[in-house]
C-alpha cells in the first residue's frame, strides 16, 4: 500500500453517527484500501456508542478533542442558547483544535467532508485540499438563523475557489454548483447491491415492522427526521391516502426528534397507519419488507444514498420531483415522480392497486442502480482524485 493515506476530514463523530457522508465513509473505504490507498479519518471525539463497526476495515480514525464529546449535555446546552453554542463550536473551538491538527500532520492527500466547517479549516490551516460537496451546507447551517446564510454562502464560495478540486456528489450538486461558478467532478453516492438486492431473513427490525404492519403494505421512509427531509410532506400524503380508503403503514425510519411530528401525525388521525421506528443500522433489513418506498428529500441535500439502497432492494420508489431524483429515476419507468402530496397519495395507491406495475418498476429501478456500485465508485474516486 502506498505509505501516505488520504485524510478525509469530517466534522463528525464517526463512526459513532450516521449521516450521508459518514455513510459515504464507511462503505468506500473498503474499496479504497483494497485498491491500495490506506484511508485516515479526521473526526471528533464523543462518548456517543459507535453506530458503524469499523473493527475489521482498517481504517485509521483519528479523534481530535471536542466540546461535543458529552453528547447529551452538549444538546442540552445548545438548546439553553438557542443553537449559539453550535455555531461556537462551528466557528470557534472546531477550526482551532482542526487547523492546529492540519498544521502540524500536514496529509498531502486532503478531503474536506463539507465546505463550512471542513474547508474552512484546511484553508485556515494553509495545507492543500479537496473539498466533497453533498447539499447546501449554507442553507443547512443557517436554518434556526437564515440571516446568516448570506455570510455561509460567501464563505462556502471561498472555500471552494481555493480547493485543489472539488466532488459533487449528483448531478444536482454539480448544477448548483455551476451556478455559483465553481467547476465540480461528480463521484457519487453509491450502494452495496448484492447486500440489498439478495433476500435476507427478517431481523428484529423487520419482524417489529411486520408486527406493526399487521398484515398492512409498508411503505418506508428513511432518512433524517426533519422538514429539510419532508416529514411533513410525508404526514400529508398518509392523510390523504387515509381519507380515500387506502390501507398502509408508513414506516417513519430515521435520526431525529420525532416528538413533534409524532404529535402531529396522531392528532390527524395517524396513529397506527404511521409508525416512528427511529434509527437502525439494519435499513437492509426495512427495505426488504417494503412494498414502496417514499423519497421526499427538498432539493437541497443532494444524492440520495437511502434511495439508492431502495431502488438496489428492488422497492418501487416514489420521489420528490427534484432534480435529486430525476437524476436516480425516470417518471413511469423506474419510479414515480410528484410534485405535492395528493400527487404523491395519487402515486402510492397506483402502487398498492397495481402490484405488477410495481414489480416492473422495481425491477426496472434494480438494473438501472447498478452502475452505483461501490466499487466503481472508489475507482472514480481514485481517477479524479487530485492531490
Amino acid at each position: 500500500m502506498d505509505a501516505e493515506p488520504v485524510t478525509f476530514l469530517i466534522y463528525s463523530p464517526f463512526p459513532n453517527y450516521s449521516g450521508g457522508r459518514e455513510n459515504w465513509l464507511h462503505n468506500l473505504a473498503p474499496y479504497l484500501m483494497a485498491r491500495g490507498t490506506p484511508v485516515r479519518v479526521v473526526a471528533y471525539a464523543t462518548n456517543r456508542p459507535p453506530f458503524y463497526s469499523v473493527d475489521q476495515s482498517g481504517i485509521d480514525v483519528v479523534a481530535l478533542p471536542s466540546v461535543r464529546y458529552f453528547y447529551g449535555a452538549f444538546s442540552f446546552l445548545n438548546r439553553a442558547t438557542l443553537g449559539l453554542l453550535k455555531y461556537l463550536d462551528l466557528f470557534v473551538c472546531y477550526p482551532l483544535v482542526a487547523a492546529l491538527y492540519l498544521a502540524v500532520t500536514r496529509p498531502r492527500k486532503l478531503v474536506c467532508m463539507n465546505p463550512l466547517p471542513e474547508g474552512m479549516v484546511a484553508l485556515l490551516s494553509g495545507v492543500p485540499y479537496m473539498v466533497s460537496v453533498r447539499g447546501e451546507v449554507a442553507k443547512g447551517m443557517s436554518q434556526h438563523l437564515t440571516f446568516l446564510e448570506p455570510l455561509f454562502r460567501w464563505l462556502e464560495r471561498e472555500v471552494l475557489r481555493r480547493a485543489r478540486k472539488v466532488l459533487a456528489n449528483g448531478t444536482d450538486t454539480q448544477e448548483r454548483l455551476a451556478g455559483l461558478g465553481i467547476v465540480s467532478t461528480i463521484v457519487p453516492n453509491g450502494v452495496d447491491f448484492r447486500r440489498f438486492a439478495e433476500p435476507a431473513p427478517s431481523g428484529e427490525v423487520g419482524k417489529e415492522l411486520e408486527r406493526r404492519a399487521g398484515g398492512r403494505p409498508i411503505i418506508a421512509f428513511v432518512a433524517t427526521v426533519d422538514e429539510i427531509h419532508g416529514v411533513s410532506d410525508a404526514i400529508a400524503c398518509a392523510v390523504e391516502m387515509k381519507a380515500r380508503g387506502a390501507n398502509f403503514m408508513i414506516a417513519m425510519v430515521g435520526k431525529g426528534d420525532v416528538s413533534a411530528f409524532r404529535a402531529r401525525a396522531n392528532a390527524l388521525g395517524l396513529a397506527g397507519s404511521m409508525e416512528f421506528i427511529g434509527e437502525t443500522a439494519s435499513v437492509v433489513d426495512v427495505l426488504q419488507r417494503s412494498a414502496i418506498f417514499l423519497a421526499l428529500s427538498r432539493g437541497d441535500v443532494g444524492m440520495s444514498m437511502s434511495a439508492l439502497e431502495a431502488m438496489a432492494a428492488g422497492v418501487p420508489m416514489v420521489a420528490r420531483d427534484t432534480p435529486a431524483y430525476r437524476q436516480l429515476i425516470e417518471h413511469g419507468r423506474s419510479g414515480l415522480l410528484a410534485s405535492n402530496p395528493s400527487q404523491l397519495a395519487d402515486c402510492c395507491i397506483q402502487l398498492l392497486r397495481e402490484p405488477e406495475t410495481s414489480r416492473e418498476l422495481g425491477r426496472r429501478a434494480q438494473t438501472a442502480v447498478r452502475e452505483f456500485d461501490w466499487l466503481r465508485v472508489a475507482d472514480t474516486f481514485l481517477t479524479e482524485a487530485v492531490f
